[in-house]
């Protein structure tokens, strides 16, 4: 897609044009230079990086552009790109400004300077009404800017904001087809009526606030989910925009009336499936804040019930954050019991009444769902610190005691250990001995011996790794053997390994051993390993392979002590 350096900015996404303003206005686009006619070359400073942009401009159409930021396949214009636009545009304007003041000086200085304020003063407003009819006839920008400026002067319309929007929507098309011109207009109209959004609430008009907002949401939400990448993204912007002006505006600042309308319009949007999931949250926020007016919770629960099971992602959101509204966390799981077969959706309606701060329902969804094994493990250590995080929060030990030795159970989190042992305080002892206990009970010997560690207990991480007789239960904790009990290694692996060799023969056996034995060498221990390797050999003298394969382990000058 190519754009007119002129307006380009159009047709790039808000976040994009916002942050190549800031670079250009903060000096960052340096070493501009048309180092051939019409290839531009700048570098843009962006924090303690520095990226070379090239753009292609012929003559006033931007052909082509790159940037050093950009990976494999990327197609939509960078901040760093934008910003080097600017900077040209900025510099071929002060260039065919420079051209006409030159131009003009050259001239008779006879004619008088005209303002638009002198030209105001002395026309007839009949004249002028004419002379304004005829101009937008003749141009669509300036007709569309007059059309957006002067919409709410307009009383009879019940929203004139939104005939305006529909004036720049094509008829008769496929929507999210529309061409560039179309999308161009679309834009401008939304420019000028983010203009005058903000110039209302500075004013305090927040009836107007609503209509604008109201409009905006009603005619761009129906054709945001067809659209794609930079359109998409700024369109998001200013459904976003209208849907945080609308939820911003508290109860004493509109009437009953429009208070209501925002309420069923924007409910209306949500159960219709046109608030995309990036706006879901704000909505639900403001929607279920009226737990104390039964009709709109009465309005919620009804819908809930007569939607067909499984209701879709945002009603059911919204019902189970009235319901914590309503002070029945209880009732929280109760519901989602009937989506046990759609645990992503439990998983999303938990966050999002952990985002919402609805935290007495978290915690019960906790406890009845994440010991289901239901969910992804990415999602249940998800869950898990977010249950920590709440009873933190809460300042409920009890819940927090709870998650902490749930997790600390489950995955043998060091840090979850150290948490609940500050928890416990005083009862530490008894804390950990039960919990030892039943660790022992259900056979969770990967977390036993972390527990053991975390309460450096030796001598019963010693004997649970003789009990066990495994080599990588060895392995992951022999580190804290190296000096402290050197000969309680060389012990353990030369039983494990003379059961392994007990049963298993030839080459592949001897190969075996020497992978087992290649941690010890890589962790430097290669006296330890020297002895446990002479010991196996006086145990096995008749495995011819044996020799060979560990020798390998050790450099030339230490194989003559090998077989000695």
């Amino acid at each position: 897609m190519k754009y007119w350096l002129k307006d380009f900015e159009h047709n790039i996404s808000p976040a994009t044009w916002e942050a190549a303003d800031e670079l250009a206005a903060a000096g960052s686009v340096r070493y501009l230079r048309e180092i051939e006619p019409h290839f531009w070359v700048a570098n843009v400073d962006a924090g303690e990086e520095s990226f070379e942009t090239e753009v292609i401009i012929t003559p006033h159409k931007i052909k082509a552009y790159s940037c050093e930021c950009f990976s494999a396949g990327r197609r939509l214009m960078c901040a760093h790109i934008a910003a080097s636009l600017l900077k040209i545009r900025q510099y071929l304007e002060k260039r065919e400004e420079e051209k006409r003041a030159r131009a003009e000086k050259a001239q008779s200085n006879e004619l008088s300077r005209i303002t638009v304020q002198s030209v105001l003063s002395y026309v007839p407003a009949i004249e002028l009404e004419a002379f304004v009819r005829d101009y937008a006839r003749r141009d669509r920008d300036f007709a569309l800017a007059l059309k957006t400026w002067f919409a709410g002067s307009i009383s009879e319309a019940e929203n004139p904001y939104a005939l305006v929007l529909d004036s720049v929507l094509p008829k008769n098309r496929v929507t999210g087809a529309y061409r560039d011109p179309d999308f161009k207009r679309i834009r401008k109209a939304l420019d000028g009526l983010e203009v005058q959004l903000n110039l209302a609430e500075t004013e305090g008009n927040y009836r107007k606030v609503f209509q604008i907002s109201s409009a905006i949401l009603s005619k761009m939400l129906p054709i945001l989910e067809k659209m794609e990448g930079n359109r998409k993204e700024t369109l998001l912007h200013f459904c976003q925009l209208a849907l945080t002006k609308i939820t911003a505006i508290s109860t004493d600042q509109l009437s009953a009336e429009l208070r209501d309308a925002a309420w069923e319009s924007i409910f209306d949007m949500g159960n219709s499936g046109l608030l995309i999931p990036e706006m879901h949250r704000q909505a639900i926020q403001f929607l279920s804040d009226s737990a104390a007016n039964k009709d709109r919770l009465t309005r919620i629960g009804t819908s809930f019930d007569e939607t067909p099971h499984p209701a879709p992602t945002f009603l059911l959101e919204l019902f189970l954050a009235s319901l914590a509204m309503r002070k029945i966390p209880e009732a929280v799981p109760k519901v989602l019991e009937d989506f046990l077969n759609a645990p992503d959706s439990i998983h999303a309606a938990i966050l999002q009444l952990y985002y919402l701060k609805h935290w007495d329902a978290v915690l019960a969804c906790g406890d009845q769902f994440l010991s289901s094994h239901i969910f992804q493990p990415r999602q249940q250590r998800e869950l898990e610190d977010i249950m920590i995080y709440v009873a933190e929060q809460s300042k409920d030990k009890k819940q927090l005691s709870h998650w902490l030795r749930f997790k600390f159970m489950r995955t043998g989190n060091i840090d979850a250990f150290k948490k609940l042992k500050e928890v416990a305080d005083k009862k530490w002892p008894g804390v950990r001995n039960k919990l030892i206990e039943e660790l022992s009970v259900k056979g969770e010997i990967q977390v036993l011996a972390a527990c053991f560690v975390a309460e450096e207990q030796w001598e019963d991480l010693a004997q649970l790794i003789e009990e066990e007789a495994s080599i990588p239960l060895l392995q992951r904790y022999e580190s804290h053997f190296y000096g402290r009990d050197p000969k309680f290694l060389q012990k353990c692996y030369v039983q494990f390994l003379s059961r392994y060799l007990d049963d298993h023969f030839g080459s592949p056996a001897a190969r075996q051993v020497r992978h087992r034995l290649a941690f010890l060498n890589q962790n430097g221990q290669t006296d330890l390993l020297l002895q446990i390797a002479k010991e196996l050999l006086k145990l096995y003298p008749d495995r011819s392979a044996l020799p060979e394969e560990l020798g390998e382990l050790f450099p030339k000058m230490k194989k003559r002590n090998l077989i000695r």
